[in-house]
């Protein structure tokens, strides 16, 4: 009997999957269709209306993933780092999935760091929140500012930590208004032979403490954030700082980032700009470096920077994906001690990488990407999700 079941059941499927087939090549519009059940009944069914996956394998949904990070960097060294994310189920109507993430490090240099953060999606997608804390204890190398390069490194140390919290309530259909706070803070060391008076000057420009609070504007109109395939977003920021403790003076940080997607069949085709800038007498270490994959960010950095990148996802299968990026940043450095001038520095950026889905619903997968940028710097980056 057991035998019978399963081999009438198996019979019903294969005439419903081929009067599926049938009625779709014969007409657009889909019909009910008759076929026999097991005890000999006429039975009306409705056909499919979702393709047949892969080798019909179920889609994978892992909401926990962790992996090693290989770390070669220029400024910190060659070491292991740990990368971890976990994905909440989606409150009520909403249409992510908050994450909470950890990633800490460890390099030969003696340099170590741990942040930990968490972004909340509330029901349907009315609120947003995040929160996010970090450590470092780093042994850097230090080569300057944008037309102020130093023609050998200097070695240093820095220990610093940072609380960083937002909120942004959804006021019409995909636009967002909200606030933040940072507080940041560190002393650094200089490590090299120097005059007390040149050693006193840099720890000076690269330690202190600071607090901000600004607002933000954010559109959204993605149809995922985590692996988005079209739909714009658009994020504004401000950042006020309270008096820095080495100018006695107050600073101002914008930016402004944007993203557009395009889905070009089973690909996408993606764009990023942002801008960043900082107005008034800010200490070095509140300088802004580009977000581009490639730079050094420890080697770039000034008072403002400037950049576009392009992307194209390429689907190899429902489970392999590969991107190829290229983009440029701007990094200016406006002097306003020695001579009164604006230096800048453009530099160039591509590369390559490939991408896993680790969960089908919620488009969260794990790549790896390697881009080279000016001077010939290579860079290997492992992360959860998308660059942008």
């Amino acid at each position: 009997m057991q035998t019978t079941i399963v081999t009438t059941s198996l019979l019903s499927m294969i005439l419903l999957a081929f009067a599926y087939s049938v009625s779709a090549a014969e007409s657009p519009d889909p019909q009910p269709h008759s076929i026999t059940s097991s005890d000999g009944q006429l039975v009306e069914t409705e056909p499919q209306s979702e393709d047949i996956t892969e080798a019909d394998e179920p889609l994978p949904d892992r909401k926990f993933a962790a992996f090693p990070v290989p770390i070669t960097d220029d400024a910190l060294g060659v070491g292991l780092g740990v990368n971890a994310m976990y994905l909440h189920d989606r409150a009520e109507g909403a249409k992510n999935p908050s994450t909470s993430m950890f990633y800490g490090q460890y390099t030969d240099s003696g340099s170590g760091m741990a942040i930990i953060g968490h972004e909340h999606v509330f029901a349907y997608d009315a609120w947003r929140a995040g929160f996010w804390a970090g450590h470092f204890g780093l042994n850097l190398k230090y080569t300057g500012r944008v037309g102020m390069q130093l023609p050998k490194a200097a070695q240093y140390s820095s220990y610093s930590n940072f609380v960083y919290g937002e909120v942004r309530k959804e006021l019409v259909d995909n636009l967002y208004f909200g606030v933040q706070g940072l507080w940041s803070g560190g002393d650094a060391e200089l490590k090299e032979n120097a005059t007390a008076e040149e050693k006193k000057e840099f720890e000076r420009q690269m330690s202190g403490h600071n607090g901000a609070v600004g607002l933000l504007m954010t559109y959204d109109s993605r149809d995922n954030m985590l692996g988005a395939t079209q739909g714009l977003n658009l994020d504004l920021s401000t950042l006020h700082y309270s008096k820095d403790s080495r100018t006695g003076k107050r600073f101002d940080r914008y930016d402004a980032e944007m993203s557009q997607y395009f889905p070009v069949g089973d690909d996408v085709f993606a764009y990023r700009v942002i801008g960043k800038e900082i107005v008034g007498d800010a200490p070095e270490n509140e300088f802004v470096t580009p977000d581009l994959r490639g730079v050094d960010w420890n080697k770039y950095r000034g008072t403002s920077t400037y950049q576009a990148e392009i992307e194209y996802r390429h689907k190899f299968s429902t489970l392999w994906s590969g991107v190829a990026f290229a983009g440029a940043a701007i990094v200016e450095n406006e002097d306003r001690h020695l001579s009164n001038s604006v230096k800048s520095e453009v530099i160039p950026s591509a590369g390559v990488g490939v991408r896993y889905l680790l969960n089908a619903k919620e488009r969260f997968s794990i790549g790896a990407d390697v881009a080279v940028s000016k001077m010939g710097n290579t860079s290997f980056y492992i992360r959860f999700g998308e660059a942008f």
